[in-house]
């Protein structure tokens, strides 16, 4: 059977879930906080029942695997390129092509075939804390292994997921050989070892713990945006930078299940996530930027500035994620 830790029902329709049902079923790893206004909007839209069914994303692809056309999932919602290119690779997700979708997200964030369409973006930033490092020391990734950060660097997890997938950007902008240079001078650099969520390696810099830290920008924002005080008392600590040959950005994005009962519901579904008030919701909820051009940022993103983001199409990008795993455990196993 599947073990499912958390399995979160929003609280639409509470009748089970069946694949005979004429509704939009989506299984998605998104928060309840950040979906439920976008679900209600569409159900209030298009007057279409819609059933979401929460877990972390691992255990939504194996739900997906073993149910088979079984199931009565017709989205998969997800937070990040490497589980979305997973769920092509093990065909789960079907190749559904929307002339509406390639005109508002650029090329580079969504699959070439249909399989899957990003629908927000995060960067990956640098963020230290002035006064304890020159701002000309830290300009770029390379700088992280440079010999002045001995010591200095924090970072959550190597194999997390977030750094797999910027380990995954840089092999396709610099190649394993000077990525694998590159990673043994960050792990020596690495003030401890790694652990901690991203918020976690703010709150060491705050602390003192180290100089430089490696974030998504959501999470820093969400920081800067809090109720919690100390948190923003934290971050107001420290500074950013963004990498000047160009900045990783992951994608929120999702795609049609290949099994779908409804795979034209849950393109219009997409659709709708790409609309202009949606993609506003995306950016004022969870402080994430809009895949779509023209949709303004919310003002906590405002105070982070302007980025140069990398032009390299995130399928390309992803298809490097076996590699990144390889060289992370290869470097990480190393006395």
């Amino acid at each position: 059977m599947i073990r499912l830790c958390i399995i979160l029902i929003v609280t639409l329709f509470v009748t089970p879930i069946s694949a005979s049902d004429e509704s939009l079923v989506i299984y998605g790893s998104r928060q309840q906080a950040l979906m439920a206004p976008l679900l209600q909007a569409y159900q209030a839209s298009r007057g279409v029942a819609v059933r979401y069914v929460q877990d972390k994303s691992d255990t939504l692809l194996q739900r997906l695997a073993e149910e088979g056309d079984a199931s009565p999932a017709d989205l998969l919602l997800t937070a990040d390129i490497g589980v979305l290119e997973a769920a092509r690779e093990m065909g789960l997700l079907q190749a559904k092509q929307s002339q509406l979708l390639s005109s508002l997200i650029p090329a580079e964030y969504r699959d070439p075939q249909g399989f899957w369409y990003g629908l927000s973006l995060r960067a990956r930033m640098l963020l230290y804390v002035p006064g304890r490092i020159p701002r000309f020391e830290l300009r770029d990734y390379a700088d992280l292994s440079s010999s002045a950060l001995e010591g200095r660097v924090c970072m959550r997890d190597l194999k997390h997921v977030y750094n797999q997938s910027l380990i995954a950007a840089l092999l396709a902008r610099w190649g394993e050989k000077r990525v694998r240079a590159w990673l043994s001078g960050v792990i020596f650099n690495l003030a401890r070892p790694p652990q901690g969520g991203d918020r976690d390696q703010v709150r060491a810099l705050a602390k003192g713990e180290c100089d430089v830290a490696v974030v998504n920008s959501y999470y820093f924002a969400m920081m800067l945006d809090s109720d919690n005080e100390r948190d923003r008392e934290v971050a107001n600590r420290v500074s950013r930078v963004w990498p000047e040959t160009g900045v990783h950005v992951n994608i929120s994005g999702g795609g049609v299940t290949h099994y779908s009962p409804h795979p034209q519901l849950a393109i219009d579904f997409l659709e709708f996530l790409a609309g202009f008030d949606s993609q506003r919701l995306f950016a004022e909820l969870n402080h994430e930027y809009p895949v779509v051009a023209g949709v303004p940022v919310s003002h906590t993103l405002m105070r982070l500035g302007a980025f140069e983001a990398d032009f390299r199409p995130l399928a390309l990008i992803a298809r490097q994620r076996e590699k990144a795993s390889k060289v992370i455990h290869d470097l990480s196993n190393t006395d």
